[in-house]
């Protein structure tokens, strides 16, 4: 036998011990749930990306409710905060295919805000879980279309100042509103997070009641993409506790460096397909981000049960 299908033939022994464990977990009554995150401001079914991070799909998916259950088939929304360079503009967006439809972050905000308020004043659940609503706001790494135009120093803390006044916001709205709230930072630049860290008020954030959290962002492994950086690019002093990575592209070595930091896991994807439900019942991730919460939320249901 080859080496290379020595170590394939471990992996499968590996992949299939883990999947019994969490099967035989399941079996005994585990009660395991992630929240659930709905991914880029878009949970319409069927996912469809060329909508992602715009107003209307944001206040839509906000309006998802499950008769049934009796709540929203989420737990938390995540907006795309974006710096056009040339415009000196922080905008909610994916890209800047479609500038024309952008609009200012702190708008969707808002969107949410109100949304949620609405909520609480008809006494209606503002989560799948009963839990806090968590706001997830992920800081692009680039400034124009092309991903190697990265932020200069002026342009990564006019961004930082942007993301924290979008928490700052979602916080006191909350706090009016009477419902509990976690804002998390995340980025795969990160010098983003850095400056983060050293906004004026950032640390007033922390200390509120209400959580805020800081997370590291995996996607692509290079050269596929330039994106993903390595995990010691991260600060260990700025207080990373949590790792957002595409289970796609996530090994159980990468696991293992990720608590090897203290990092908990948040998995994102935009559909979802059957690896990624082994994913969620081996990795027990805290949360799962995904354009499809509705079908999410069916599955661990039908799982519940």
């Amino acid at each position: 036998m080859s080496h290379a299908n020595w170590n394939r033939g471990i992996r499968r022994v590996v992949w299939m011990a883990a999947t019994v464990a969490a099967l035989a977990a399941t079996a005994c009554g585990d009660d395991y749930e992630p929240l659930i995150i709905c991914h880029n401001a878009n949970c319409l079914e069927p996912a469809n990306p060329e909508d992602d991070s715009t107003l209307e799909t944001l206040e839509a998916s906000m309006a998802l409710f499950d008769e049934e259950r009796g709540t929203p088939p989420f737990d938390g929304l995540e907006i795309d905060t974006f710096w056009w360079g040339d415009e000196e503009r922080c905008l909610m967006a994916h890209d800047l295919d479609h500038p024309e439809r952008a609009v200012d972050a702190v708008e969707a905000v808002e969107a949410v805000h109100e949304a949620l308020s609405d909520r609480m004043s008809r006494g209606e659940a503002i989560t799948r879980s009963g839990e806090h609503f968590t706001l997830l706001i992920e800081l692009k790494g680039h400034v124009e279309p092309p991903k190697e135009a990265h932020h200069n120093p002026e342009q990564r803390r006019q961004h930082a100042e942007c993301a924290v006044e979008m928490a700052q916001l979602f916080m006191d709205g909350a706090d009016d509103a009477g419902y509990s709230a976690e804002v998390v930072f995340m980025s795969f630049a990160p010098p983003l997070l850095k400056a983060l860290s050293e906004v004026e008020g950032f640390d007033a954030l922390r200390q509120r009641q209400q959580g805020v959290r800081l997370s590291a962002l995996h996607g692509l492994p290079r050269p596929l993409d330039i994106q993903t950086e390595p995990l010691d690019a991260f600060p260990d002093d700025i207080g990373i506790d949590l790792i957002s990575a595409h289970p796609h592209w996530t090994r159980d070595i990468d696991i293992q460096a990720y608590e090897s930091r203290g990092f908990e896991l948040n998995l994102w994807s935009f559909n979802l397909v059957p690896e990624h439900y082994d994913a969620i019942r081996i990795w027990r991730p805290i949360y799962v981000t995904t354009s499809q919460a509705p079908t999410l939320s069916a599955w661990l249901d039908q799982k519940a049960r």
